[in-house]
């Protein structure tokens, strides 16, 4: 009897707390919070990258690759590249080459986990400096900037089971710019005598990534849509392939290596901009297809990866357009 007694007290006692948890479930709170989660589910919305399965889907050593980096090094061959004008490379402490990349898509959805559509915008904009020792006396002091080198585009991405990247870029602006350490020193740079330089075209571009395992193989086309025969060089065709291989070793540190090679078809002008108002006369004018080589070891942490880098390309810096430029060192760069 006793029993049973303590048994109907215990009822009495947890039956409101029961009859309050249910009408809290039941609640128009819950039932509104409810409504949203599902309804979150069915669209799932990241205008930035995933970096838990995006990072295998783009080449690390690929050059137009929206990654921000630090390179910094010795580029082999910067007598041959700038031939006038007392620059004093032996002087040069070190060469680097900031860049400062970033892409976005707004327009982003899912469908059935497996197929991902994204509409976004990619830029890019590299730096090419050296530094000088303290004290040396220069116009731009101990650092001097020799140009600058951007890209915008506009693109549409596919991406399949997170193993498999379709992008269709179809408008690529690309152009070039050197510096005012340059123009505003005479000593580097004679405006009666030196050619003025000046570069900017679109392209339309295609690629493709394939993550498998520990390896990561992509390539592409672009070419030329707008820019002839008033751009100083004005990349035609290229065509490139690459890949990535990443070794696990710890927690999120891994060894990664990589290649990447490509052909660049250019049209190379020389122009005459002497006067206002006469257009573009151009005075000499032809094709010839360069090659671009970039190998790469180092380590990848997180999203950061720290990497000897070796690369030889036709050079982005403006002033040097018609020529190759050399380079090995260090890099530094961050998938955002």
């Amino acid at each position: 009897m006793k029993k049973l007694l303590y048994i109907i007290i215990f009822i009495l006692f947890t039956l409101p707390i029961y009859s309050q948890n249910t009408e809290n479930e039941n609640s128009l709170e819950n039932k509104m919070n409810e409504y949203r989660e599902n309804t979150k589910i069915k669209w799932r919305y990241n205008p930035f990258r995933n970096f838990e399965t995006d990072r295998y889907l783009y080449g690390w050593l690929d050059p137009n690759v929206y990654n921000s980096k630090f390179w910094f090094g010795d580029i082999l061959n910067i007598k041959e590249m700038y031939n006038k004008g007392n620059y004093d490379f032996d002087s040069v402490l070190i060469f680097h080459q900031p860049t400062l990349a970033t892409e976005a898509s707004p327009i982003a959805f899912e469908y059935n986990n497996d197929h991902r559509f994204r509409i976004g915008v990619g830029y890019l904009t590299q730096f090419f400096l050296s530094a000088y020792p303290k004290g040396y006396d220069r116009y731009y002091g101990i650092s001097l900037m020799y140009g600058t080198h951007m890209q915008v585009e506009a693109y549409f991405d596919y991406i399949y089971k997170n193993k498999l990247r379709f992008r269709f870029t179809p408008l690529r602006h690309t152009c070039s710019h050197i510096s005012g350490d340059i123009l505003g020193d005479s000593e580097l740079y004679n405006k009666d005598e030196e050619e003025f330089r000046d570069v900017g075209f679109e392209q339309m571009h295609f690629s493709l990534h394939y993550n498998w395992g520990w390896f990561t193989f992509y390539g592409g086309t672009a070419f030329a849509i707008t820019g002839f025969k008033k751009s100083n060089f004005v990349n035609l065709f290229n065509m490139y392939f690459g890949t990535d291989f990443r070794f696990p070793i710890w927690g999120e540190i891994s060894l990664i290596t990589g290649i990447y090679l490509a052909g660049n078809y250019d049209e190379i002008n020389t122009i005459n901009r002497k006067k206002r108002g006469e257009g573009y006369p151009v005075i000499d004018s032809y094709q010839k297809l360069y090659p671009h080589i970039a190998v790469g070891v180092g380590f990848e942490i997180y999203r950061i990866v720290f990497a000897f880098k070796y690369e030889y390309l036709r050079s982005r810096q403006l002033y040097a357009y018609k020529k190759m430029e050399n380079k090995i060192g260090m890099e530094v760069s961050i998938f955002l």
